[in-house]
């Protein structure tokens, strides 16, 4: 009987390694893709006219503030009715209070 040069565990072991390795970069590189933001579309006020942008930020409502207030204070170029509607969505009605995380497009 001929022995290979390479016994037959050592050689399970090297591809089983070598696949975890590939998984790993694999896993790191589509962080890194994410974090910067490569995977997706760049967030802004502009895009939440036509589609809910899927990163968003949060703003916490102070004592007085309305959706109307909010709206000016952050949809850039985006008309005011758009925004608010957009806000009412995400927020699941026109109610605020002082201390609310209210969701913004």
């Amino acid at each position: 009987m001929v022995r290979p040069a390479l016994p037959n565990y050592a050689l399970r072991r090297l591809v089983v390694g070598g696949l975890a390795a590939l998984t790993l970069i694999g896993s790191m590189l589509g962080l890194i893709g994410l974090s910067a933001g490569l995977a997706g579309s760049p967030a802004s006020a502009a895009s939440a006219g036509s589609a809910e942008v899927a990163a968003s930020s949060v703003h916490v409502a102070q004592p007085g503030d309305t959706l109307w207030s909010i709206a000016n204070t952050y949809r850039g170029d985006v008309a005011r009715d758009r925004f608010i509607e957009v806000l009412i969505r995400k927020n699941g009605g026109v109610e605020i209070q002082a201390g609310q995380a209210v969701w913004l497009p």
